[in-house]
């Protein structure tokens, strides 16, 4: 139950709202109140100040959260501990993701994996890199595999950088008709000022890094989508929906239907102006554990395979 309650108060506090933890955490509401007012009864105080909004904890609140994350990170040291001593043949592994890969990029990594370490069991959550930083310094994630993290208690080790591109749908006035494909030379992207955008939550890494390139562009976008991954505002930019910069792979067959291509251009950003770096971050030890090197050289080596020539 403790684990529960780590990961209700941690979100709660995140969002400052009960109905947006539970959606996160997939849970529902009333789920989440159950567990809070259980310990709540049980400690003899309350944990949630439900009078403010948005909602916040209170100082007991705090105190607990505190307690069970630093419960948690020494139980994930033990457990780390104990499957290093085991050389690696049993243990648990929390892999949290976003999407700047593709799924079924997920899928030979995960298998590669397990076929080399069969009886730990590898579990992947799809998290921003926000949430995935707390979850690091709390102990309840092992590795992050996105973009960078800027925290100095975390390790990162880069894989790749990820070739981006603009999706522009017909009704931008950078729209050429007949063509998919459009040189990035031949652009004024000035004209972008102003028009519809897609992009994903503000304080995400990946939306940072296009957000300082637009402004090096003189783009000032006009965000009138905000989803919560970068996979799908590549899809609602295929539908027409508005301009975005996803990772390349995402507008690759079968991503893209040949009527599709008709109403869209696609353009290439060249790598020195921006990429999506990738790779894994964890918190830092004082030995390099062998599961985190196998990871690196698996993740490697679908990556390459999947993005030739990148």
């Amino acid at each position: 139950m403790n684990s529960k309650l780590l990961s209700f108060l941690e979100e709660i506090k995140a969002q400052g709202n009960m109905s947006k933890a539970a959606q996160a955490l997939f849970v529902t509401q009333p789920y989440i109140s159950r567990v809070i007012k259980n310990a709540e009864v049980n400690f003899g105080v309350r944990l949630i100040d439900r009078s403010s909004h948005p909602i916040q904890l209170t100082y007991a609140g705090e105190k607990l959260l505190s307690y069970l994350q630093e419960e948690n990170r020494l139980r994930a040291n033990l457990d780390r501990e104990m499957t290093h001593l085991s050389e690696f043949k049993y243990g648990h592994l929390t892999i949290a993701s976003n999407d700047i890969l593709s799924n079924d990029i997920y899928e030979p990594i995960l298998i590669r994996f397990s076929h080399k370490y069969p009886k730990i069991h590898a579990q992947v959550i799809r998290m921003n890199s926000r949430d995935a930083e707390k979850r690091l310094l709390s102990g309840s994630l092992d590795f992050f595999v996105g973009q960078p993290l800027s925290n100095p208690k975390v390790e990162y080790q880069p894989v790749a950088k990820i070739p981006l591109v603009f999706i522009i749908p017909e009704s931008s006035s950078l729209f050429q008709a007949g063509k998919y494909e459009v040189d990035y030379q031949s652009l004024d992207f000035s004209k972008l000022s102003g028009e519809p955008f897609i992009g994903i939550p503000q304080q995400d890494y990946y939306q940072r890094a296009v957000n300082n390139y637009l402004s090096d562009l003189s783009v000032s976008p006009e965000y009138s989508l905000e989803v919560p991954d970068i996979h799908l505002s590549a899809n609602l930019a295929i539908n027409a929906l508005g301009v975005t910069i996803a990772p390349e792979m995402f507008i690759a067959d079968p991503f893209v239907s040949d009527d599709q291509k008709k109403k869209l251009n696609v353009v290439r950003i060249p790598s020195d102006a921006l990429t999506a770096d990738f790779g894994i971050t964890y918190m830092k030890t004082k030995q390099t554990s062998e599961p985190i090197n196998d990871l690196l050289e698996i993740i490697s080596q679908v990556v390459e395979e999947y993005t030739p020539g990148r």
